[in-house]
């Protein structure tokens, strides 16, 4: 109805336009989508902002602007032969987005059925794929500690470590550094 009696598109919400953003990553990418990529695309746009912070106006993003993105991004030039298309079925030919509606500048969460992680998104470089013992793995390096629902806790077990179980103090012996092992050696 805007549109026919002003003759101009109704701009979209900001849910839209963050909802139109991720088709068409996910059309651009299809199948093949994998999170390296994914994760460069975040970078690059929150950098795109970062940049442009000092700037009284708004980051605006046209199918230009994102196609750039990707391309910056590591999408593979066969991907990116669809994306005009992808762009403009998703989002229509002239629209234009909202940097700030598209990016997660405050959270970066990677979700499987089963899991959800959040990242800080100055530290997404800190998750890695990795294929182990034929699986497809997240890996995060631990250098400082870990908490589980607000407790703090090792990553490895210690070897000479007396628990409950064993009826000892729970006390390590000494030079127990030297006989750390991974949680699943039992």
């Amino acid at each position: 109805m805007i549109d026919q009696l002003l003759g101009a598109k109704m701009p979209m919400s900001a849910d839209t336009q963050k909802e139109t953003f991720q088709m068409i990553i996910e059309d651009t990418l299809g199948e093949d989508g994998d999170y390296e990529t994914v994760r460069n695309i975040h970078e690059t746009l929150n950098d795109m902002i970062e940049e442009h912070k000092e700037e009284p106006d708004p980051l605006t993003l046209d199918k230009t602007d994102v196609k750039k993105i990707f391309e910056q991004s590591g999408v593979p030039n066969e991907k990116m032969e669809n994306f005009e298309k992808n762009f403009e079925e998703n989002a229509g030919e002239k629209a234009t987005l909202l940097a700030s509606n598209i990016a997660e500048t405050r959270k970066f969460n990677i979700e499987t059925p089963d899991v959800v992680i959040k990242v800080n998104p100055d530290r997404m470089d800190l998750v890695e794929t990795r294929m182990i013992d034929g699986r497809q793995c997240l890996v995060i390096p631990v250098d400082d500690h870990i908490e589980v629902n607000g407790i703090n806790v090792r990553t490895m077990k210690v070897k000479g470590v007396a628990g409950p179980k064993a009826g000892g103090s729970g006390e390590a012996v000494e030079n127990a550094e030297d006989d750390v092992v991974p949680f699943d050696e039992d």
